[in-house]
């Protein structure tokens, strides 16, 4: 009867459209307008900053795919910011880690991020024929902005799709990662080039084989979501669950392809709790059923518990 009842909330409710003029503002006091895209807007700590242009043409692609998959002409801000004026705008540290606010902005870092800085540092015990594979896509001193800007913007792009439909409404901080990393695969594997994604899969898969992580306080879906916050701070554990995410992504994506996206992306949309409130995971689970294939239900399916 609940599951019937949250199939008719989501029918009356779905005629509801979004202020287009959605953009936080108040977020760019301080920071230089670049005007780098005619796409989107575009701010920076610096007035003439370095090593950000193929950044904004990957998105200005990721745009152009997403407008057309999701039938939107999205408008956005991307904010490009330096380890020292990082906490003024973003919402966590460290420097450099890619984030989407709900409203309309993307923050992004600048110049050699903290973020990479210390991902370049856990790399020093890995072996030297695990490192030559890295460098022949981020470069002899291992540029790995090259992932955590370059790749991960198309993450965050994707979350701003999400949000801009579903505001700060989320049932399952799962769901909202799965669909970041599918956004992430689909974004790069329809630019011009294969460089960002033969470069995030391979750091993404050095990560899983060399075990990078240690032992992890966490690793089931409940701890994720009732310790989302504590999870988010040990950056390894997080890091763990965005890989096991990834490789959901990536599976969905080459069954699925590029409807897929809108078809989850409808589904984050109506099961918004402000629509119907807290689902169980038994609700979840049925109305997931309801809306996908056995086949997908079975690749979101969650093999690790603690």
């Amino acid at each position: 009867m609940r599951i019937s009842l949250i199939v008719f909330l989501v029918l009356i409710t779905s005629c509801k459209q979004p202020d287009s003029d959605w953009i936080d503002r108040t977020k760019h006091e301080g920071l230089f307008d670049i005007s780098m895209s005619g796409s989107f807007e575009t701010y920076c700590s610096e007035q003439n900053p370095e090593d950000i242009k193929n950044t904004v043409d990957n998105l200005k692609q990721a745009k152009e795919y997403f407008d057309k998959t999701f039938r939107e002409d999205l408008n956005f801000a991307v904010l490009f910011v330096d380890n020292p004026n990082w906490n003024k705008y973003a919402f966590t540290p460290p420097p450099g880690m890619p984030q989407a606010h709900h409203q309309g902005n993307m923050v992004l870092g600048l110049g050699n991020s903290v973020m990479a800085t210390r991902a370049l540092q856990g790399l020093k015990q890995a072996p030297d024929s695990k490192l030559d594979i890295l460098k022949q896509h981020f470069g002899e001193e291992l540029n790995l902005d090259l992932f955590f800007r370059d790749a991960l913007s198309l993450h965050e792009l994707g979350h701003l799709y999400q949000f801009y439909k579903t505001g700060k409404g989320s049932q399952r901080h799962w769901l909202n990662e799965i669909f970041g990393n599918l956004c992430q695969v689909a974004a790069a594997k329809n630019l011009a080039t294969q460089d960002v994604f033969n470069r995030m899969d391979v750091y993404q898969l050095f990560l899983i084989d060399s075990n990078q992580w240690g032992e992890l306080k966490f690793k089931s879906l409940n701890q994720f979501e009732k310790d989302y916050f504590e999870v988010f701070k040990q950056g390894r554990n997080y890091g763990w669950y965005q890989s096991q995410f990834y490789l959901k992504a990536k599976k969905l994506y080459s069954k699925f392809g590029d409807e897929f996206l809108n078809e989850f992306r409808d589904f984050l949309i109506d099961i918004n709790p402000e629509k119907v409130g807290k689902l169980s995971d038994k609700e979840l689970k049925e109305l997931m059923t309801k809306t996908f294939s056995n086949e997908v239900v079975e690749i979101l399916e969650w093999k690790h518990d603690s």
